[in-house]
């Protein structure tokens, strides 16, 4: 989950620290409003912030993902633990039961 300690980046300099190679991971997390992305530079854990401020949250995975290849990162971890997707059936709050593939 999210640390306390991650600062917000913004979308340029996120831009500016990958062309310097300052990011060594990134991955995808879920938040308060949805999904965020984190990015390690450094020592340092980052939250994506939207453009105008604050942070920016993602309501899927495709979204997500899309950013993150648009700033050239092709390869990341996922961590969807307590997040429900707005296409999954409302008031269903926990992930399905595992199917059998041999079924």
């Amino acid at each position: 989950m999210l640390t306390t300690t991650a600062s917000v980046v913004a979308p340029k300099v996120l831009k500016e620290l990958i062309a310097a190679g300052s990011v060594s991971a990134a991955r995808v997390e879920p938040g308060d409003k949805g999904l965020l992305i984190v990015v390690r530079a450094g020592m340092n854990e980052r939250v994506l912030g939207a453009a105008r401020g604050g942070l920016r949250y993602f309501q899927s995975l495709d979204g997500a993902a899309s950013v993150l290849q648009g700033y050239g990162i092709m390869k990341f971890d996922v961590n969807t633990e307590h997040w429900v997707p707005k296409t999954m059936v409302r008031g269903y709050k926990q992930a399905p039961a595992s199917v059998d593939a041999d079924e």
